[in-house]
């Protein structure tokens, strides 16, 4: 039976940067070209370290990849091109208006958003994947991924996320 898109939803709970490694790594090898991915979550909570392991999957080296924040984007190339977007210091969506779909999203590759909130209404019609990071301890982070987007639908499937790590366990799934 098929399931409503707006119940595609998987929450995880990561402890320690090993655990998120692996599983940035793992998301990382997941995705296809023209994926987008919105990540939220308070300062500290990991985005830009998913961020590091998605690209370290593409085989871009994760010791160049840091958040663009007074760039706003950077473009790293890989396995898949990868374009990141840090929109921490826009402050109203006619910001983005100086910039074309191209300054910021990577149709050929993989786009993580961090503080998307003024991206987000603009990518209605784009295969979107939001990943929803909560500090639960200093060490360990829930992460909620959610899409209503059928093109993300291999990553919601029951058990594609097990295995990675003792310390990454799925808590809740659709």
């Amino acid at each position: 039976m098929d399931l409503p898109l707006e119940n595609f939803h998987l929450k995880l709970t990561i402890e320690g940067l090993e655990a998120t490694d692996r599983f940035g790594k793992k998301l990382g090898s997941l995705l296809r070209p023209g994926s987008i991915l919105l990540l939220e979550g308070e300062m500290g909570a990991g985005k830009t370290t998913m961020a590091k392991s998605i690209c370290s999957a593409l085989e871009i080296n994760p010791e160049i990849v840091n958040s663009p924040t007074y760039t706003f984007a950077h473009l790293y190339p890989g396995k898949l091109n990868v374009s990141h977007v840090d929109l921490f210091r826009i402050e109203r969506s006619e910001e983005l208006d100086d910039f074309d779909r191209e300054d910021l999203i990577c149709d050929e590759g993989i786009t993580l958003v961090e503080w998307p909130t003024f991206l987000e209404n603009l990518l209605n019609h784009d295969p979107v994947l939001k990943l929803k990071f909560n500090i639960i301890e200093t060490d360990c982070r829930s992460i909620m991924m959610i899409s209503n987007h059928p093109y993300y639908r291999p990553l919601f499937e029951e058990g594609i996320f097990s295995g990675i790590s003792s310390n990454c366990t799925v808590v809740e799934t659709p």
